[in-house]
């Protein structure tokens, strides 16, 4: 589904964290609540590690491979693509 390809953070996309729950708004009128795990994923969506690279890195610090990581991986993915917090190049 994104092989080959870089996610890039929306520009506008802001985190908040309030009372240890973590929120993202692009528009400062819609907020979605957001787990602390796509916080740290939303790190390498810096426009320099490809989709097959942030797999290899999370498979190495999970200790989890590629193939049950993959899944998932896509189904947040899409959801963040959905969300406009994230875009691919």
């Amino acid at each position: 589904m994104f092989e080959g390809k870089t996610p890039v953070k929306n520009p506008n996309l802001r985190i908040i964290n309030y009372l240890n729950s973590y929120y993202g708004t692009i528009d400062g009128e819609r907020l979605y609540q957001v787990d602390v795990l796509v916080v740290g994923l939303l790190k390498y969506c810096d426009g320099k590690n490809k989709y097959e690279d942030i797999m290899k890195m999370l498979a190495e610090k999970t200790k989890i491979p590629e193939d049950k990581i993959k899944p998932v991986l896509d189904r947040i993915f899409k959801e963040l693509t959905d969300m406009k917090f994230i875009e691919w190049k």
